[in-house]
C-alpha cells in the first residue's frame, strides 16, 4: 500500500456513491473528501471493503448500519486512529495518509463520540480550551478562559456555565462541552456518533441548530445514527454500510425508512414480519 500516491493519479468513478472521487456533485470541483478502495483489516477480519464515498463541502452526509457494519472502523480511519491497509483518502482533490489524529485534525478533521473524552475535574472552559491553553508570563489565565468559554458557549447556543465543573454537568451537557470544543477549533469536516444518545429533547433541539449553522459556514457533517427519524430531520445524502462494505449512496429526498433498513439488513420489511411471526 501506498500512503502518498502521485498527486497525477486519479481515482476511477464510484458507481455506488455516484461521484467520481475527484469530482464534486456538480462536476467541476474536488469534493472536500473523498475515498477510494478504503479497506481495513484485523488479522482475519475484514472490517471495510473497499469503500468508496465521496463527501462534499457544506453537506449533513448521514452514514447508517447495523453493529458491526464498519461505521466505528470508517471513523477510526478518517480520524487517523487507524491506519488504512489499503485504498486511497483525497482531501480537496489531492493524496493525504491521514496517519495520525494529529494529522487528521490538522486538516480539520474532527469527531464527538457517544462517549465524552475530556476531564471531568477541570472546569468547563479549561475543557475547551485543552490543548491550547491561555497563558501569560508562564501562568495560566483560567479567568480569560472562562470568559472566552462562556462567549463560545453562548454564541452557539449551549446553555451550560463555562466556569461550571465537567463532572458536574448531565452526561448531555459534557457530550454538548465536547461538541463545542470539536466545532470551534477550525473544524471542517465533523464526525458525530450517535450525539443524541443522551441528550434531552431540548439539547437535541440545540445541536441540530448548531449543525445547521455549520453546514451554512460550509462545514462538511458526517452523522451517524440509528435513529433514522434523525438522519431524516438533518442530512442532504445518506450512505449504507452492511458488513463492512458500501450498499449504496444516496439524497434522502429520494429514499424512505423501508428502503435505508431493507438496504442495512438485506432484507424486506415483510420479511421481518413473517420471521417473527
Amino acid at each position: 500500500m501506498t500512503d502518498e500516491p502521485s498527486k497525477n493519479q486519479a481515482p476511477n468513478s464510484d458507481s455506488q456513491g455516484g461521484s467520481d472521487a475527484k469530482l464534486g456533485a456538480a462536476g467541476s470541483a474536488a469534493p472536500l473528501l473523498a475515498l477510494k478502495g478504503l479497506d481495513k483489516r484485523f488479522g482475519a477480519t475484514h472490517a471495510l471493503k473497499a469503500v468508496d464515498l465521496v463527501f462534499e463541502a457544506g453537506e449533513v452526509h448521514a452514514i447508517v448500519g447495523e453493529n458491526g457494519a464498519g461505521k466505528s472502523t470508517l471513523i477510526k480511519l478518517l480520524t487517523g486512529v487507524y491506519p488504512r491497509s489499503d485504498g486511497e483518502i483525497f482531501w480537496e482533490g489531492k493524496p493525504v495518509a491521514l496517519a495520525t489524529p494529529h494529522e487528521a485534525i490538522d486538516y480539520g478533521i474532527n469527531a464527538v463520540h457517544q462517549e465524552v473524552v475530556l476531564c471531568p475535574h477541570l472546569t468547563v472552559a479549561a475543557n475547551l480550551f485543552l490543548g491550547d491553553e491561555k497563558v501569560r508570563f508562564g501562568l495560566l489565565q483560567h479567568g480569560e478562559m472562562v470568559r472566552e468559554g462562556q462567549k463560545i458557549l453562548d454564541e452557539i447556543g449551549f446553555k451550560i456555565a463555562a466556569a461550571a465543573l465537567l463532572g458536574s454537568l448531565t452526561i448531555g451537557q459534557q457530550q454538548l462541552v465536547a461538541t463545542a470544543r470539536a466545532a470551534t477549533r477550525g473544524t471542517r469536516f465533523l464526525i458525530f456518533d450517535e450525539p443524541t444518545a443522551y441528550l434531552t429533547r431540548q439539547e437535541t433541539t440545540q445541536l441540530f441548530a448548531l449543525i445547521g449553522r455549520l453546514k451554512a459556514k460550509g462545514v462538511t457533517i458526517v452523522y451517524i445514527s440509528h435513529r433514522l427519524e434523525e438522519v431524516f430531520q438533518l442530512a442532504d445524502r445518506v450512505s449504507i454500510l452492511r458488513d463492512g462494505q458500501l450498499v449504496s449512496t444516496q439524497r434522502v429526498s429520494e429514499t424512505n425508512e423501508e428502503k435505508l433498513i431493507t438496504g442495512m439488513i438485506a432484507r424486506t420489511i415483510e420479511q421481518i414480519h413473517y420471521k417473527e411471526t
